[in-house]
């Protein structure tokens, strides 16, 4: 892939992650005491999801400040694969809360990933 194009789109997803990033975060925050009624461990992953959606922040803004830089790309990578094997982890305490507060944390970190390609031997 180009190296203009491949910066574009990770300059857009980073935005979106960014953009996305602090409603869910809040919005994960405000679940806690509903979650924590219906199921035993739900309330803590809710919080955890708020959690991810913070390092989601860090992860885009990584991917911003990197995006010209393309030897910087593994750190991105890196940040990126610590956050969706942290939210693959979260399925297990949110049970049916998953399926509400992940599909956008998943969605942004996979196109985030693609637009990131795969590593390139320098």
């Amino acid at each position: 892939m180009k190296t203009k194009l491949k910066r574009i789109l990770v300059q857009i997803s980073s935005l979106l992650m960014l953009v996305c990033a602090l409603p869910m975060m809040l919005w994960c925050l405000n679940l806690i005491n509903n979650a924590a009624l219906d199921y035993e461990y739900a309330g803590a992953g809710c919080f955890g999801a708020a959690m991810v959606y913070a390092f989601s922040m860090v992860t885009g803004i990584a991917g911003l400040s990197f995006s010209k830089k393309t030897y910087r790309y593994g750190w991105c990578r890196k940040l990126a694969y610590i956050q969706t094997a942290v939210g693959i982890v979260l399925i297990i305490p949110l049970q049916s809360y998953a399926i509400l507060a992940l599909p956008p944390l998943f969605i942004l970190t996979i196109f985030y990933l693609l637009a990131l390609g795969r590593q390139e031997d320098y």
